[in-house]
């Protein structure tokens, strides 16, 4: 098992009851705090997190993932389609672009899908 050194501030005066229970008790605070940390991620794994931070893996979330992804290409695609067969009406069809993009952002910032990364500098073409 490998470790590494973390350093973290403490309250006082938990933090000094700390030192004096593990030195009274002869036990090693870094085994207390490894056990208690891993007590805690155990307890606490099924709680929902911020989108900011990353999540677990699991079979269920891949695959909602590669839903998200091909429902974004799929809808930017149609939108890019209907202009492109539509140039002289682009403008009409400038606010269905916008909410595709509204759908695609988040996803190609989590994926960075190549064919995504196309679509979307084809769609920057119809802004300038």
């Amino acid at each position: 098992m490998s470790t590494r050194t973390k350093y973290f501030r403490g309250r006082e005066p938990s933090l000094t009851a700390f030192e004096i229970f593990c030195k009274s008790h002869d036990l090693d605070q870094s085994e207390v705090l490894n056990e208690l940390l891993g007590r805690f991620l155990k307890e606490n794994a099924d709680q929902t997190t911020l989108d900011a931070y990353p999540k677990a893996k699991t079979a269920f979330s891949q695959l909602f993932d590669k839903a998200a992804l091909a429902t974004a290409k799929s809808e930017l695609e149609r939108v890019l389609d209907i202009i492109e067969r539509n140039q002289d009406k682009k403008q009409l069809f400038q606010p269905d672009l916008l909410k595709a993009l509204r759908l695609v952002e988040p996803i190609y910032v989590k994926t960075r899908d190549p064919e995504l990364r196309s679509l979307l500098q084809k769609a920057e073409g119809y802004f300038t």
